[in-house]
């Protein structure tokens, strides 16, 4: 008679089974990432003289887009560049065009215009990395070749008589179909005029004045002032808080913000006073003392400790650009805070001091450059020309005279 009975299955032997059949299915899986076609191997990059490999994780971003670094093209070409560690501006030479990375960010600001990128920027070690697609469609003036996991990038041919001494091709930021940016104030250096609601004919000569260079004086940590400088030429503060104080300013600079208090107070905005303008070199130093005091009595900290903190918020006697008499905190809030950004009027103050001669010193985004925290209450006077580029750049004080000095 026939045994119709099931033979079991022995459960090592199953186990084996099911062991060797997964590891084979997960050796299949590497074995096909590993010579697949999208495998990225290195990059490598010829920039001018430069000659450089990365790999295939620092040469493509995440979406598998080849990137570049711009700096390096920015050497190439000898451009200008201002920026920190979020983001950066470069400047093509013999023109006013520019553009603007920001790390992790797919929009790129060619000429005031923004521009999608397939990837995002990324900032490595102070360069700046974008798609190399975008450099071949937004950029002129240099020539760009991809072969064999190699990048070529040239300038634009030259067009002198002898390779010894070339003459190359300017580079440029077409911004696709957009045209170049124009200067706001013309080639000659004649500051810009502007419309007010107001008439303010007889400010001019103290918003534009005369010599545009007279006040663009640079004072910060690097920089700081004798400490026997005094301007002669101080008068009282017009619009300065009504609480018994007194504060006084350069006299240029002080009718300037006269006329800038006329048109904010026609616009609506009738609550902003004036609450601090020059300081000597003695006052800061009984400030800067005051504040150190303050915080080591706070935080129970030492005096350098404490110092540390105070010198992101307060300059050192010597460093403050108050003892140059033209600059002023202004605000509608009880004592000096980042709050008064929440303002409404602080909006009408970005979008019109520069007409009057006057910049936001101490910016939002800016603190790497500037040193110091963002303060939306401290104005300074430079005159209109300078002011006017000064915004059209989006630049503060430290990057404008940097970029002038470039020129």
């Amino acid at each position: 008679m026939q045994n119709n009975a099931r033979r079991e299955i022995n459960p090592i032997a199953l186990f084996f089974i099911v062991f060797f059949g997964v590891s084979a299915l997960i050796c299949g899986i590497f074995a096909l990432d590993f010579f697949s076609t999208d495998k990225r191997g290195s990059v490598k990059y010829v920039i001018g003289d430069e000659e450089y490999k990365l790999s295939g994780d620092d040469a493509y971003s995440q979406n598998g887009d080849i990137l570049i670094c711009f700096d390096d093209i920015a050497t190439l070409c000898g451009m200008t560049v201002t920026g920190s560690s979020n983001s950066k501006v470069f400047y093509a030479e013999n023109s006013n065009q520019k553009i603007k990375f920001s790390d992790d960010s797919r929009i790129a600001i060619i000429n005031d215009s923004d521009k999608d990128m397939l990837s995002p920027a990324e900032m490595r070690g102070g360069k700046v990395y974008v798609p190399l697609d975008f450099v071949e469609s937004y950029m002129g003036g240099i020539g760009v070749e991809i072969e064999k996991n190699t990048v070529t990038i040239t300038r634009g041919e030259y067009n002198a008589s002898t390779k010894d001494n070339p003459i190359y091709a300017d580079a440029t930021f077409t911004g696709g179909d957009d045209d170049p940016i124009s200067p706001s104030t013309g080639d000659n250096g004649v500051s810009p005029t502007y419309t007010f609601v107001t008439d303010l004919s007889a400010f001019e000569q103290y918003m534009n004045p005369e010599d545009k260079d007279a006040f663009l004086i640079l004072v910060n940590r690097e920089k700081p002032i004798d400490e026997n400088y005094a301007p002669s030429n101080l008068v009282d503060i017009t619009n300065v808080r009504k609480d018994g104080r007194s504060e006084k300013m350069v006299e240029t600079a002080e009718k300037a913000l006269q006329a800038l208090y006329i048109e904010m107070q026609a616009a609506g905005y009738t609550d902003v006073s004036v609450t601090s303008g020059y300081r000597s070199y003695k006052k800061q130093v009984s400030l800067y003392n005051t504040y150190t005091e303050r915080e080591m009595s706070e935080n129970n900290i030492s005096r350098e400790e404490a110092q540390k903190i105070v010198d992101t918020y307060s300059a050192k006697p010597g460093a403050s650009e108050h003892q140059t008499g033209l600059c002023c905190d202004m605000h509608n809030l009880g004592s000096a805070s980042q709050k008064f950004a929440e303002e409404e009027v602080y909006t009408w103050l970005i979008e019109n001091c520069y007409k009057f001669g006057f910049v936001l010193r101490f910016p939002e985004g800016k603190e790497d450059i500037t040193g110091y925290s963002f303060e939306p209450w401290h104005y300074r006077f430079v005159g209109r020309y300078h002011a006017s580029e000064m915004h059209r750049l989006d630049m503060c004080l430290e990057e404008y005279i940097e970029y002038l000095d470039a020129q």
